[in-house]
């Protein structure tokens, strides 16, 4: 009998999950996100378990070791009735308009000078600093991949050079693009091309 009592699973965690709460964890998952407290990788693995989840506790397993989702009750040895997670006080990275612009910046002013003058104008330690450093060491990753491309077209003149050329001309704008719509809207990301390339001439903290 105790040991029925002790595997006893609470009827609620089978009960099916509705938009209603799937809709919630998703919020609540991009919002730990968007703090940096969970990778992208890990992002998207947890992301994948909230749409796949079937019943109450499927959904809380997706938010394993991230927030207290009670096991059992102390005293009865059975899973509560609880809401299917609980969000956990956090400071929010705050929208930062210095730092989308000195992302923006770069489609006009030469690449790398806009960013390089938000950073030096931002204050240390400040979101506005922080996303000028990151918007600088992409402009100048991004920089001297064209100066590559445009010296190999030169000299080469082949057409697989100057398809690479377009589309990373095109990859770069679009880069641009993201992040300075990502810094305006407070999310801490981080550009694919920084992931490969570690380059990173101007500290990005």
């Amino acid at each position: 009998m105790a040991a029925m009592s002790a595997s006893y699973e609470h009827p609620t965690l089978r009960m099916p999950v509705t938009t209603e709460q799937r809709d919630r964890a998703a919020e609540h998952l991009q919002g730990l996100y968007a703090e940096g407290r969970i990778t992208e990788e890990e992002f998207d693995r947890r992301i994948g378990q909230v749409l796949g989840a079937e019943n109450r506790k499927q959904l809380n397993d997706a938010f394993y070791g991230l927030v207290e989702v009670p096991t059992a009750a102390p005293t009865t040895n059975y899973y509560p009735a609880a809401s299917t997670y609980s969000r956990t006080p956090a400071s929010r990275v705050e929208p930062s308009p210095g730092g989308a612009l000195a992302h923006f910046s770069a489609l006009f002013t030469g690449m790398i000078i806009g960013p390089a003058i938000g950073y030096a104008v931002s204050k240390p330690g400040s979101i506005a600093r922080k996303e000028s450093a990151k918007a600088f060491n992409f402009q100048l990753i991004s920089l001297i991949g064209l100066i590559i491309g445009g010296t190999l077209t030169a000299v080469t003149n082949w057409g697989i050079i100057n398809f690479l050329v377009g589309l990373g001309t095109l990859a770069w704008f679009i880069l641009t693009i993201v992040g300075g719509v990502k810094a305006a809207q407070g999310a801490d990301w981080q550009n694919p091309v920084k992931k490969v390339i570690k380059l990173d001439v101007l500290p990005e903290k």
